[in-house]
């Protein structure tokens, strides 16, 4: 029987540290970036730094809000009525900004913007909303990206791994960077699902094959200011919207990635994923009648409990700590 492999950030929490890339690292990382004033040339010194961190902060207390049933009514959608009852489910009282998960910050914006939850019956601009929507992407694709160093966390995994990797017929992740890779050596039985941090991004890629010369908007843009920064320029995908990761809204190079795990029968063992994000993911797995079997592995007792509400079929959970352990 064939079996395929489904990676999230867990991984790279168990190789790369707790303390340097679970959700509430990155975002402290980005709270640091903030304060430092790293994303002022973003919006060119328009939206500093005091305003950024209000912004997180006004989001986190969406949150709240959403958890407390405010905004129920107002859903645009059976798909964020399924998320806002997520996180009603999930949440604490009362969030921090680190303790907010990172795609809920576009869920929060996106409730924030609805026109018939504005007070002041206003219509946000859409110049707005898309420059905010852009801004927290960069800045949380930025936070993950560790200057890099997310490359190069499983120098010291365990010996185990590379054959734990080499026994599935696929490997997909959502996760945008290379480490499978670095640890197999081959890059074309991993299928970055969400995107990576070396692809340009086909919003930037149309720009710079409209301008027929070296000069195109986005290389001046890159070349002058953010030379740096060139990942959150990247065709990694961060959204709330399960239509921005699933359908026709996505690019034909995700859509044939997406095609391909539609289309994988047998096996699949999903390791490291959260049951908070990716949706679309498990809608996949559900609709698919020739996967036979499913693996779940588990950090906590949280996740094993409210996986139950997005795998719809028969699964197996296992704790992680055992996988692990029988790699050393």
């Amino acid at each position: 029987m064939d079996k395929h492999l489904l990676i999230g950030n867990g991984i790279n929490i168990q190789f790369g540290g707790f303390d340097n890339y679970s959700n509430s690292a990155i975002i402290k990382r980005v709270i640091n970036n903030i304060k430092t004033g790293k994303y002022n040339k973003l919006t060119e010194n328009v939206f500093k730094s005091e305003e950024q961190l209000e912004l997180l902060g006004n989001l986190a207390n969406i949150i709240d809000d959403i958890k407390a049933g405010k905004y129920s009514k107002y859903t645009d959608g059976l798909f964020m009525l399924k998320e806002l009852e997520r996180i009603q489910r999930t949440y604490p009282k009362k969030s921090t900004i680190d303790s907010v998960f990172m795609e809920d910050y576009f869920l929060a914006f996106e409730v924030f913007n609805n026109d018939y939850i504005k007070k002041d019956g206003e219509k946000t601009s859409e110049y707005y909303k898309k420059t905010m929507f852009d801004f927290l992407h960069h800045i949380l694709v930025d936070g993950i990206y560790n200057d890099g160093k997310i490359n190069d966390i499983y120098k010291n995994a365990y010996p185990g791994l590379k054959k734990y990797f080499d026994s599935f017929s696929n490997i997909f992740t959502t996760n945008y960077d290379y480490n499978i890779e670095n640890i197999i050596g081959k890059s074309n039985t991993v299928c970055h699902l969400h995107g990576e941090f070396n692809k340009l991004s086909p919003k930037y890629d149309v720009i710079s094959k409209y301008y027929n010369a070296h000069q195109t908007e986005y290389n001046k843009l890159i070349q002058k200011k953010f030379s740096d920064m060139k990942h959150i320029y990247s065709d990694t995908i961060m959204s709330w919207s399960w239509l921005d990761k699933y359908g026709e809204l996505i690019s034909p190079d995700m859509k044939a990635k997406e095609t391909l795990f539609e289309s994988i029968s047998g096996q699949l063992e999903i390791l490291g994923l959260s049951p908070n994000n990716d949706e679309h993911l498990f809608i996949l797995l559900n609709d698919n009648p020739n996967i036979k079997s499913v693996i779940y592995y588990y950090f906590e007792d949280y996740d094993r409990q409210e996986i139950q509400h997005h795998i719809k079929k028969p699964f197996i959970p296992k704790k992680v700590n055992e996988l692990w352990e029988s790699m050393k």
